[in-house]
């Protein structure tokens, strides 16, 4: 599942790995640097008061260039565990990395979520692309028909955790 939104949807991810986590293990693999434990706390607060062993539930890896992102995703182990995918395409808008080359990665990094997805549900977050990244828009077309669901969001609002249909 994809959800475009704002802030690549920050406070529902957020949301969705402090109810992940309530239930066991949640792989969070941070593509720009967003994730933010504090908030996560937060969340985990509000839902229950076993703060420190729902968080120990969170497996972070961050990814700094889209090259690492594909690396990540292919160390990553298929497993039951559930995944989170913050901000993936923020890597592959970097300037510096041609606009062939960042659709190969993606569609490398594409091959992997799926992989991963055979085995527990896949949750990738992307922001909207302003007309600076015009060119850059067929990535996230990409991203969005490789997609089992996409969700556009207009706000970070828009809709909570709990009414997204994550795995049906």
């Amino acid at each position: 599942m994809l959800v475009v939104a704002p802030h690549a949807g920050m406070p529902l991810m957020v949301e969705l790995a402090a109810r992940l986590a309530l239930n066991g293990t949640v792989r969070v693999l941070d593509g720009g640097n967003r994730f933010n434990i504090y908030p996560v706390a937060q969340a985990v607060r509000r839902l229950t008061p076993k703060l420190e062993g729902t968080l120990a539930n969170i497996i972070l890896s961050r990814a700094f260039t889209c090259y690492q992102v594909l690396t990540l995703l292919e160390e990553t182990p298929a497993a039951s565990t559930p995944t989170l995918v913050l901000d993936l395409l923020s890597t592959f808008l970097d300037e510096n990395v041609r606009l062939p080359e960042s659709r190969r990665l993606l569609q490398l990094s594409i091959v992997q979520l799926k992989r991963l997805s055979q085995s527990a549900p896949v949750i990738m977050s992307a922001k909207p692309l302003l007309r600076l990244s015009a060119d850059r828009l067929p990535l996230l077309e990409l991203l969005e028909q490789s997609s089992t669901r996409a969700v556009h969001l207009e706000s970070q609002h828009d809709a909570p955790a709990a009414n997204l249909p994550l795995f049906g």
